[in-house]
C-alpha cells in the first residue's frame, strides 16, 4: 500500500486552489509533478499522506474543488 495519495486536477489553477484549501485546513501536502501514466491537462498534482486521503477528499468536495482522480 502506498504511503501517499496523489490528487489530480484538470488545470493548474484548480491545483493551486486545492493547495490553498489544504493549507488553510492544516492538512500537510506537497505540490508534485503529475505521474506520466495519469492523463490530464495539468502537469501538477497534490500529494498527501495516505492517512489524510479521506480528510482531503472531504475538504475538496466541501470546497467545490473537483478532482480528476486519486492515485
Amino acid at each position: 500500500m502506498s504511503e501517499h495519495k496523489i490528487f489530480v486536477f484538470k488545470t493548474t489553477y484548480v491545483t493551486f486552489k486545492a493547495e490553498r484549501a489544504l493549507k488553510k485546513a492544516g492538512i500537510p501536502y506537497k505540490i508534485v509533478t503529475k505521474p506520466r501514466d495519469i492523463s490530464s491537462d495539468c502537469g501538477l498534482a497534490v500529494r498527501v499522506d495516505a492517512g489524510d486521503e479521506a480528510a482531503t477528499a472531504s475538504l475538496l468536495a466541501e470546497s467545490g474543488i473537483e478532482t480528476l482522480g486519486v492515485w
